[in-house]
């Protein structure tokens, strides 16, 4: 029987390391035979071409693309207004529209509304009154006056812009002293 000392003991051959790389690594040799798969993306890269084919130098500067952005007399781009409308099914009976079928809503979160001092905040909150919805910090405006959607919706934006210009107006106004 053997007794193996309390300094030594042999290791599994599992746990035990080798510090020289056996031929059959995974790790591909250091000399100039390696080819990178990813090589033609670092090409790409280093040339600022994109992945989608496109070249980054010949893209508008974020402020030109900011600036042709639509928007709205009063400031407001026009992406950040939401419309809803109410949409039934055909009738085949006349007038062959619903009820409020061409009625749109407009809702605008303040946020987005281009207003500078308090007062023209105040001012603003006071033209709305219970339009703004403060729970979801959002105007909600709504049209119903034309047979076309198409022209509430215009109707709704004209709306918006003379609201907020004449909130503008009207804190200019107060601020100003009367001769």
């Amino acid at each position: 029987m053997r007794v193996a000392s309390l300094n030594t003991r042999t290791l599994p051959s599992t746990a035990a390391l080798s510090t020289t790389a056996s031929s059959s690594s995974t790790i591909p040799p250091t000399g100039g035979s390696y080819t990178s798969p990813y090589r033609d993306l670092f090409a790409s890269m280093k040339s600022g071409v994109t992945s989608l084919g496109t070249d980054h130098s010949k893209l508008k500067p974020l402020a030109e693309e900011l600036a042709e952005t639509p928007r709205l007399d009063c400031g407001i781009p026009e992406h950040m207004l939401r419309f809803s409308t109410t949409c039934y099914g055909r009738s085949m009976l006349t007038p062959y529209t619903g009820r409020d079928e061409h009625k749109v809503t407009l809702k605008v979160a303040i946020k987005h509304i281009p207003l500078e001092s308090e007062l023209e905040h105040e001012v603003f909150l006071k033209i709305v009154g219970n339009r703004f919805v403060p729970e979801k910090r959002e105007l909600r405006l709504s049209a119903n006056q034309f047979a076309s959607r198409i022209e509430n919706k215009r109707h709704l934006c004209a709306m918006l812009d003379r609201i907020v210009n004449g909130t503008r107006l009207l804190a200019k106004d107060t601020l100003e002293p009367t001769e």
